[in-house]
């Protein structure tokens, strides 16, 4: 029996290539890491070792939050389950005309096919039901016979369906009838209905959503239901939570019912641990730079806000939840270089992953990756072990850029390797562009925080590229997504269509609204156990001019008696984002939506410094720019508060290695990250 029950506090992501598992001990404010490899097709068993190697009694967990890839992973393999979607007469073809354009493939890919739709024809069903557009019932649903239907999608062995009906999210009382009717007759088959997932205007957006969700669902749920069962062997008791794409944790039964909220599970929790890494660093303004062995993750945080995302798309179908404006590209630890049918060098999207990884990690891989770009530039050891026990071979790497370089013609591996990093970079850094100058933002405004278990490796090659003045390193950087997870509030999304004009509607009829749907998502706070003083409802409406067909969220007070400071706004931020506003045209709100937060206590997080004794561990060639450098490899271990010094230098730690260019001035904050600052930008 343990003298301390309930100790700790722990948040896991699963990446590509690795497993991370981060621990807060809340008795003391220390941290414990471990790091174990990925297990494709089986998640929970990577998480099984991770919770193994940190070497924790499993009573002694307070609260388990987990980060997965398991819905993003169903979807790109399309391994989801056999669907089938029940929808008004006339509108079994919405899936697939969408918006009569490509979403993927760009306008000049002449081998462009389209992607089917998750649903196939036949199993895209019609039934006699209308609803106008004010929520009017025009044909009801409730004496229709569905027993026929039930039994076609039983013989087709639909293993979930999905209920999008035309303008219901003015009135979802056919759905929910269609629902109720359909789940009397299918027994375990998982039914979603698309009002229930996203209440808004957009039959193809909507349409798109529930079918995701429905299309996931027995996925996820097969998924969380052999994780809860693997760790209650394991003697974990404490309440298993995911994490949301919106930023905040789902307990296991809304994850259930809301896979399609579980897409960015994983990268998520990188930004929410970098909020509070910004916090203790006293920084307001930063871009998130998280880059693993798979892909890279870069996201905008301004004014320690993570930018959210109402409209989105994953992989060719558009997705309408809210999730972090999250961008990802295929540049990885793991990411193979290769040779383009025109003989040019290229970097990804393929990855090497875990299995076999990089050639450098002695598990049968051949490709050249990045990982062993690096290794023969000198920024990896060769004579000590990387986190995880893992002993990098340079021999191999070595092999596998003399076969690229073959394929080019012959030439030097160490120049080769070099061009591989500057092509990576160069991608690296048009993903924080898109983030950034995409979105009306100036990078060189704002700090970039680098983690992951490349990202500290990378992201002064990209601050270089992008004129960024200040980069910053956390503590555990190749944890921080775990980090994220295990501060990570429960968060709940609402949206109701409701609005109008701003001259002809008013302010007195916001409260019959944003009174029900809080009162809803306190109940389902309270359930969860957080009480009312636990709680935080936040207010936005979505607005646009009278004629435009895209929206922005503006901040609102429920209470407000008149729409001016909301009329100030919306033009603010319409200038902001196009440079302009329009003092002459009328404004008009088209939703309401509510953020509710079940607040978690913020521990302290003591990062405990080192003594300053022999910080330097020994010297070694580095390649830096177009010529070897004797540089100083560095212990994080050992580096006290305050210490600084000018690059280059190379600083090792328990899950993630920094690679500081020359010139950089590097200093260890009392919080424990390290604050970088460019030579190349006057401040």
């Amino acid at each position: 029996m343990s003298d301390n029950p309930q100790r700790y506090l722990v948040g896991i992501d699963v990446g590509g290539t690795f497993t991370d598992i981060l621990c807060l001990d809340i008795q003391n404010q220390s941290l414990l890491s471990a790091k174990t490899p990925s297990l494709p097709g089986k998640q929970w068993e990577g998480v099984l070792n991770a919770l193994s190697e940190l070497g924790i009694s499993a009573g002694d967990i307070r609260a388990f939050v987990h980060g997965t890839t398991i819905a993003t992973n169903a979807l790109l393999e399309r391994k989801g389950a056999k669907t089938a979607m029940v929808t008004t007469e006339g509108f079994r073809d919405t899936l697939e005309i969408g918006r009569t354009r490509r979403l993927i493939g760009g306008l000049f890919d002449i081998k462009f096919v389209r992607p089917k739709p998750l649903v196939d024809r036949p199993l895209r069903i019609e039934v006699p039901e209308r609803t106008a557009a004010n929520g009017e019932i025009l044909n009801e649903i409730a004496g229709y016979d569905f027993e026929p239907l039930a039994e076609l999608l039983k013989d087709e062995e639909v293993e979930a369906v999905a209920i999008g009906f035309v303008n219901s999210y003015a009135n979802n009382k056919t759905e929910r009838d269609a629902s109720a009717a359909l789940g009397r007759l299918l027994d375990d088959v998982p039914i979603c209905f698309s009002t229930d997932v996203v209440a808004e205007q957009g039959e193809f957006h909507r349409f798109s959503t529930c079918v995701l969700n429905a299309y996931l669902t027995p996925v996820v749920i097969k998924y969380l239901e052999t994780l809860s069962e693997e760790l209650n062997d394991k003697g974990v008791k404490a309440p298993v939570n995911i994490m949301g794409s919106n930023g905040g944790a789902m307990t296991l039964p809304q994850a259930a019912k809301f896979a399609a909220g579980t897409f960015l599970s994983g990268p998520v929790g990188g930004a929410g641990g970098a909020v509070r890494i910004c916090e203790m660093a006293n920084v307001d303004d930063c871009i998130t730079f998280d880059m693993g062995g798979t892909s890279t993750d870069v996201a905008l945080i301004y004014q320690r806000t993570p930018r959210i995302s109402h409209d989105n798309q994953i992989d060719a179908y558009p997705l309408q939840v809210p999730q972090l404006d999250i961008h990802t590209i295929g540049a990885g630890g793991g990411s193979i270089a290769w040779v383009q049918d025109d003989g040019t060098l290229e970097v990804g999207p393929q990855s090497a992953g875990a299995l076999p990884g990089p050639a450098c990690y002695g598990r049968g891989g051949e490709e050249p990756t990045i990982s062993d770009a690096n290794l023969i530039l000198g920024r990896l050891p060769t004579e000590r072990t990387l986190s995880g026990g893992l002993r990098l071979d340079k021999a191999a790497s070595e092999a596998a850029f003399i076969s690229l370089s073959k394929k080019l013609g012959d030439g030097d591996i160490v120049q080769l390797a070099d061009g591989v990093l500057r092509i990576a970079v160069a991608k690296m850094a048009g993903a924080v562009r898109e983030v950034s100058v995409h979105r009306g933002f100036d990078p060189r405004d704002f700090a970039l925080l680098g983690f992951g278990g490349a990202g500290p490796m990378h992201v002064f090659l990209v601050a270089e590229e992008l004129a960024v003045p200040q980069v910053i390193v956390p503590r555990y950087p190749g944890h921080l997504s775990a980090l994220g997870q295990l501060l990570a509030d429960q968060r709940l999304d609402a949206v109701r269509a409701w609005g109008g004009k701003l001259s002809a509607v008013d302010p007195a009829e916001l409260r019959g609204p944003t009174s029900e749907m809080k009162t809803v998502a306190s109940k389902t706070l309270l359930d969860a156990g957080f009480e009312s003083e636990r709680q935080k409802h936040t207010f936005t409406v979505d607005m646009r001019y009278v004629g435009q067909s895209y929206t922005l969220g503006v901040s609102l007070d429920e209470n407000a008696t008149s729409w001016d400071s909301v009329r100030d706004a919306f033009a603010r931020r319409h200038t902001e984002t196009f440079g302009h506003a329009d003092a002459n045209n009328d404004a008009e709100i088209v939703n309401i939506r509510l953020v509710s937060l079940g607040v978690v206590g913020k521990p302290t997080l003591a990062f405990n410094g080192g003594d300053g004794i022999d910080v330097i561990v020994e010297e070694r060639k580095v390649w830096f720019g177009d010529d070897w450098t004797d540089c100083p490899i560095y212990n994080r271990d050992r580096m006290e508060t305050g210490f600084s010094f000018v690059g280059p230098g190379i600083i090792e730690e328990a899950g993630g290695t920094s690679i500081v260019p020359p010139g950089w001035r590097v200093t260890v904050l009392e919080a424990g990250s390290l604050d970088c600052a460019n030579p190349l930008v006057d401040v």
